[in-house]
């Protein structure tokens, strides 16, 4: 993958798959309301605190001049992730530092709040820590019987602790922790108060160390002036909240501002589920994903909305399934889908946001009887993608309108964006209703309201402005400049006269190209007529089923149903195998001797290799790539990247028919002027007028340390284009052997989940002189990286286990990991992978040739080491 797609791929799914996260990154609005008694003399800092009551046992001294305050969740990955960073920062600043634990379990974990019940009946018996610590070492176990074999481990009364779980002893205290958070602002896990500053997030521990050593220069100030170190947060608290001035009698907070846009769009609710009054005076669309765990915790907000405001509020829910990063997120949809046809979309939806972690079709099963569908019919369903048109149609709609991320609701038309806190929605509902009732006042039906405050409505969102060129760099298309690309015998939909032709290259195993499925259905719906697509094949070699999945489409074309077959491969992207093939076949009642004869003999391999080595011609090193009129577009882009290339397209196109071009002859024509090769020059590979500082430092390194050549690897376990580059650097090793030597980073991006605890296992095993063995287990298995499997590998390298299990169960290389990845982020790396040539910089998995020509760079200005001098006499 070159520059463009890598960046497209890797950074639009950080952008989509952190833009709600980012809500919860955010510092809370509000201020507490809970009073605490003034003592000493508070600075005038101008600090902005949080008035932070202190309740359960706390980890360090009552002296520590630095308090923090963690509301935090048992179930919430994000909670465990960090626990090993207080670690770091209790050890660092030893008796300094003390912290407290407040319970703040996130509706959608289920498992959370008898965790947290747990926690509290050990801390009745003296051992709340060692809990905490237990529940948060396996937080996929802690279900009764394990808390229970927990408790059990720490020597606890059992018959003490049973009843408190049985009675719910602890409950009340869970609910007013929570409701502490609630005020404080707090609408996410882990969310921190340091000396009352809000921290939210699991943070490196930088962030933590930067707001502590402030903290420890303010309170090093107090305590000369007099104030007893035990007295230090109370003084501090006398006056947080109030910009440093004393409070008056504490007056109860607003509500925290909403965030919600003042445009108006025209958001049909079409035939979309619908829940609340029947009469609205507002309408809320919601465009969701079954498998985001933002959406369902605002479903949380949603249910009080419809509980307080019922008679006034309707919910409709439309699909936006991120199926990029949520894998199980399509089949959810299609079972509720399955559901509603039976007349129970809403049951269904409830389940499926319940059991967020068992989406897959055992769990769907499952979903499906406990409500009582008829098993036979939603089998069926989802067997044939029932319901898939309207999904598509909700997916393209809520791109039209500006949703790229989820959950995105529109409140009478205004977009309010992501799981924002329940008083956020409260006040914007109650403002709604008075421009509702203004508007019945004056006339209007109560069942017209929502019309009439959207009739002037926007019919789509403004494109968003456009990014800044790219630099051409060698072997790609230049921008703007069209290629003779060769339709062939492609399979082709749309119009055959159609002015503007896109020739799409894809790969069926491809994320990236399922995601801009829905996009080019959206350009075939708004440019009907006007645009036709041609289908080339580029299954890329880190896709094992990309090429049976071709094979598979072309031998159903054979027989006229390309395009049905395309629609199944993508809509079953986790299903690509020849059982899976010959099914689809069924479904479309294709010939299945003639069907399987074609798989057999691979008839149609020629032509998909064939049109990957025409995308290669061309510059398309990566998918999905497109052609636009044989202007190159790179990437899975939005449809506003789409429709300025079309448009364009479009007047030179209607220039050529004006002058007397039959509009089927325009393509023809456009191709007879087009290039046809790329152009030489352009900037040197990986920008080499650039050179960056990089430091080898202690990283897993192979070949000489005197090797004239040093190629740093910022990298990432579970990145297909990081396994894709990994020939090529082995390759160069083998091509200048003894003048290469290849240095490892860690560079885990956010959304790949075991790209950490693969990086951890890698340290692991480079701790027992088997960290490049690992590393090839590990690209070999991207698959299969969960705890279980990276033992076994463990144990297939014959690494003594309880010195690897211990390493991962203490996060021992985390700190390693994280200064890696501060180190590439300094280095400008926003995307893996990222190779550093004796500083001058590749970005992505680049062809071996642009590898090849920077080491040459590099040895040719190389004075020859002592022992090359004396080689050559």
């Amino acid at each position: 993958m070159r520059k463009g797609p890598i960046y497209v791929a890797a950074v639009t799914v950080a952008v989509v798959g952190g833009f709600f996260l980012g809500r919860s990154m955010r510092k809370p609005a509000g201020e507490d309301s809970t009073a605490m008694v003034a003592t000493g003399n508070a600075p005038s800092d101008g600090v902005d605190r949080k008035r932070v009551p202190l309740l359960g046992t706390p980890r360090g001294p009552a002296t520590a001049p630095v308090t923090i305050v963690e509301f935090s969740d048992f179930q919430c990955p994000f909670c465990g992730r960090v626990v090993p960073t207080l670690g770091q920062i209790e050890k660092k600043y030893g008796g300094k530092v003390r912290v407290y634990f407040r319970h703040f379990p996130l509706p959608f974990h289920q498992d959370a709040p008898l965790a947290s019940e747990a926690a509290l009946a050990a801390d009745a018996q003296g051992k709340f820590w060692e809990m905490h610590d237990k529940l948060f070492s396996n937080q996929q176990a802690i279900k009764r019987p394990d808390l229970e074999r927990a408790a059990q481990e720490l020597g606890l009364d059992m018959g003490k602790f049973k009843a408190a779980l049985d009675q719910g002893t602890y409950k009340k205290r869970i609910e007013e922790d929570k409701a502490l958070g609630q005020t404080l602002g707090v609408d996410g896990t882990p969310a921190f108060f340091i000396n009352g500053r809000s921290l939210v997030g699991a943070v490196p521990a930088s962030e933590f160390e930067k707001i502590i050593d402030e903290e420890l220069a303010t309170t090093s100030k107090l305590v000369s002036s007099g104030t007893p170190p035990g007295r230090v947060y109370d003084t501090l608290m006398a006056r947080a909240g109030s910009g440093g001035a004393k409070p008056a009698a504490a007056a109860p907070s607003g509500p925290p501002k909403p965030n919600i846009g003042t445009e108006t769009y025209k958001v049909a609710m079409g035939t979309a589920p619908v829940r609340g009054a029947k009469q609205p005076k507002v309408t809320v669309v919601e465009f969701s994903d079954f498998q985001c765990p933002y959406c369902g915790r605002a479903n949380t907000s949603i249910d009080r909305l419809l509980k307080e405001y019922g008679k006034d509020v309707a919910v409709a829910f439309k699909n936006l399934p991120l199926v990029q990063i949520h894998p199980n997120a399509m089949p959810a949809a299609l079972a509720a889908q399955a559901a509603r046809e039976q007349g129970k979309f809403w049951e269904m939806h409830d389940k499926l946001f319940a059991n967020q972690q068992a989406l897959d079709r055992a769990g769907l099963e499952k979903a499906a009887q406990e409500i009582g569908l008829d098993m036979t019919r939603f089998k069926a369903a989802l067997d044939q993608q029932k319901g898939k048109n309207v999904i598509d149609a909700d997916t393209a709609e809520g791109t039209k309108f500006g949703a790229r991320g989820t959950p995105y609701f529109f409140i009478n038309g205004h977009p309010f964006r992501g799981a924002q806190p329940y008083e956020s929605f409260k006040a914007v509902v109650e403002d709604e209703i008075k421009k509702a009732d203004a508007k019945i006042a004056s006339g209007t039906a109560r069942d017209a309201v929502y019309a009439a405050l959207t009739k002037d409505g926007l019919d789509k969102a403004a494109a968003p402005p456009p990014a800044p060129p790219a630099a051409q760099r060698p072997g790609e298309p230049q921008p703007g400049v069209a290629y003779r690309l060769d339709l062939g015998n492609a399979p082709i939909k749309g119009a055959k006269d159609a002015l503007v032709t896109i020739v799409q290259f894809s790969d069926f195993q491809c994320p990236f190209c399922s995601r801009v499925e829905p996009t080019i259905a959206q350009v075939m719906q708004e440019y009907k007529g006007k645009v036709r697509v041609a289908w080339k094949d580029m299954p890329l070699p880190f896709h094992p089923n990309a090429m049976p999945a071709a094979i598979a489409a072309r031998a159903a074309g054979e027989q006229g149903k390309f395009w049905e077959m395309h629609d199944k491969l993508f809509a079953n992207q986790q299903s690509l195998s020849r059982e899976t093939y010959e099914k689809y076949a069924q479904e479309l009642h294709l010939d299945l001797p003639r069907f399987k004869a074609a798989l057999d003999a691979q008839k149609h391999k020629p032509e998909i290799e064939a049109d990957t080595a025409q995308g290669n011609k061309f510059g398309a090193n990566g998918t999905p790539a497109f052609f636009i009129n044989g202007t190159h577009l790179s990437g899975a882009q939005p449809f506003e990247a789409f429709k300025a290339r079309i448009d364009e397209e479009l007047k030179k196109a209607e220039a050529l028919v004006a002058k007397g071009t039959k509009k089927a002859k325009v393509y023809d024509v456009i191709m007879k002027s087009a290039k046809t090769e790329l152009a030489a020059g352009g900037e040197a590979a990986g920008g080499a007028d650039k050179v960056y500082k990089v430091d080898a430092g202690d990283a897993p390194a192979r070949g000489p340390k005197n090797a004239p050549v040093t190629l740093v690897l910022f990298s990432d376990f579970q990145c297909p284009f990081c396994k894709r580059v990994e020939p090529t650097i082995s390759q160069l090793e083998k091509e200048y052997p003894g003048k290469v030597r290849v240095v490892w980073k860690n560079f885990p991006l956010p959304f790949h989940p075991n790209a950490k605890p693969a990086a951890q296992a890698a340290l692991a095993a480079g701790e027992q002189g088997k960290f490049w063995e690992m590393h090839e287990k590990l690209f070999e298995n991207q698959q299969a990286l969960d705890r279980a499997s990276l033992e076994k590998y463990a144990q297939e390298l014959k690494l003594d286990m309880t010195k690897f299990k211990a390493a991962l169960d203490g996060n021992k290389f985390e700190s390693k990991i994280e200064a890696d990845t501060k180190e590439g982020t300094a280095l400008q790396v926003n995307g893996t992978p990222a190779s550093f040539i004796n500083g001058h910089k590749i970005d992505g998995a680049s062809p071996y040739e642009e590898f090849k020509k920077v080491v040459d760079q590099e040895l040719a200005t190389k004075r020859p080491t002592v022992a090359e001098r004396r080689r050559r006499g």
